[in-house]
């Protein structure tokens, strides 16, 4: 039963007779009480002018039908009353019913299921800034050879960090986080719809590609850092692009050869620095390639001269489409090109990093990225800030107590003009973690834009909190994530 206007109506009232209240019906119904009706029945009517005389009789006539006359009147309203009540008082009747129709949303709901992988306690390290803080309290340290890894499948996720609303419908698995980014104002996942990319090989195939423009002693002693770790990949290809043409070779076995046969040649670069670079074909070569598995596989990039092309989904969505990792390493002193953050942005949405360095220190910088010793992400965030102020996370679950790879960059450029300082908090009950870097660090970090640290983690769940300061008003694109030496049983969603 619903009210309406000062009636109370049940849906039977608006399809039978007009809806009544006890004060508004029974004045309407009184107001016509008052009247007696003409019987027209002949025994109240016989002899009716027998005692009235020829003169009396158009008095009584025009009384009689006076009378008549207003019943008649009062009957036609009282008709008309009711016909406005159906026709009215349902009309307002319906809208309401809709009014009242709310919109049905069903909650989303994640399937958990558990897998024993077996960890190992190495990993590689890299050097810590002197000045940069890490604490990490834990109480109890896994002695067992195997841990449960936490899946989640759940429904892919984007979010925009300011507006936090829906960006995609993609559907696709995530794994070991809460990784569907729905907390807070930020997002910070999507996905490939794609599943006929599922790698069970790990690891798999790592390519190196580097830019002709780059001095060869560069591209040589960078390769050499890294070397005796391509033991971790079934598969090592390598390509020199920025030249006509591009010629990807794979090996299985040592590549010393063919990188000391294939060095940058100025003779063969392009000579125009307008000319961007070719690096896009490059990445789509190494997709079509028929010898050697692409999926999963991890590139690192070593980037001079930047690409001319600032679309880049749909190189985006072909990496994603193999479920690929993509590093970055761009010169602070290009030698051409025109969209100098093309590069950092396909790095920073396939979850990979995006390091800005000087040449000489590329040969030391390769040796931060997460390329051997925990290549496979866990937590990828890509954030926009400006200014001062602190941010929050979605939570992080360690799926297991062990040594993780943290990298961090604090600027999508250099050199490093409005960073101040930054510290990303991991806490839970148990103990906490934090990283954290300033400006007095960058010398440092070779006045780069990267910063990475090996952290232990309990096999808990982790609230992020983000407090950062730069100077002026210039959004700055951050990119956070975690890494670990186990591969997921599910692919984790991109970050955006």
């Amino acid at each position: 039963m619903q009210e309406v206007a000062g009636y109370e109506i049940t849906i039977n009232d608006l399809f039978n007779s007009p809806p009544k209240t006890e004060n508004v019906h029974n004045d309407n119904f009184n107001s016509s009480a008052g009247y007696d009706y003409i019987s027209f029945e002949r025994n109240d009517q016989e002899g009716i002018y027998e005692n009235v005389d020829e003169f009396s009789k158009p008095k009584v006539f025009s009384k009689k039908y006076c009378c008549i006359f207003l019943a008649v009147l009062a009957l036609a309203i009282l008709v008309a009353v009711s016909i406005i009540l159906l026709l009215v008082l349902p009309k307002h009747s319906h809208r309401t019913v809709w009014a009242t129709t709310s919109r049905t949303a069903s909650e989303s709901t994640s399937t958990f299921t558990t897998t024993k992988i077996p960890i190992t306690t190495t990993i590689k390290t890299s050097r810590t800034a002197p000045d940069s803080t890490h604490t990490s309290t834990t109480t109890k340290i896994p002695i067992t050879t195997t841990t449960q890894i936490f899946t989640q499948t759940s429904e892919k996720t984007s979010r925009n960090f300011e507006e936090t609303t829906v960006a995609r419908t993609t559907v696709a698995s995530g794994t070991s986080i809460k990784t569907t980014y729905t907390t807070a104002r930020f997002p910070t996942t999507t996905s490939t719809s794609d599943t006929s990319c599922n790698s069970t090989i790990f690891p798999s195939t790592f390519l190196f590609a580097y830019s002709n423009d780059l001095l060869s002693e560069t591209v040589l002693d960078t390769f050499n850092k890294f070397s005796s770790y391509l033991k971790h990949y079934s598969w090592f290809g390598s390509v020199r692009f920025d030249i006509e043409t591009i010629d990807i070779q794979f090996h299985k076995g040592d590549a010393n050869p063919t990188i000391a046969n294939n060095l940058p040649d100025p003779n063969q670069g392009f000579q125009n620095s307008k000319i961007g670079s070719n690096v896009f074909d490059v990445i789509e070569k190494f997709f079509s390639n028929t010898q050697a598995p692409v999926c999963g596989s991890i590139i690192c990039i070593l980037l001079k001269r930047y690409p001319n092309e600032s679309d880049i989904s749909r190189l985006v969505s072909l990496i994603r489409y193999h479920h690929a990792i993509v590093h970055v390493m761009t010169s602070a002193t290009p030698s051409g090109g025109s969209q100098s953050k093309a590069m950092y942005s396909v790095a920073s949405k396939t979850n990979g990093m995006g390091m800005v360095e000087y040449d000489e220190n590329f040969p030391d910088a390769i040796d931060w990225l997460p390329l051997f010793s925990a290549p496979y992400p866990i937590y990828a965030a890509t954030i926009q800030v400006s200014g001062s102020g602190t941010k929050t996370f979605p939570d992080f679950y360690s799926p297991s107590a062990r040594m993780y790879w943290v990298g961090i960059t604090y600027q999508d450029h250099v050199p490093i003009d409005s960073f101040q300082y930054l510290k990303f908090c991991l806490t839970n009950h148990q103990g906490n973690a934090s990283f954290s870097v300033s400006s007095r660090d960058l010398s440092y970090w070779d006045d780069g834009n990267y910063f990475c640290q090996p952290s232990w983690l309990m096999n808990v769940y982790y609230k992020i909190t983000l407090d950062y300061n730069y100077l002026g008003g210039d959004m700055q694109h951050l990119q956070f994530r975690i890494y670990t030496i186990t591969p997921n049983s599910n692919w984790l969603p991109y970050s955006d």
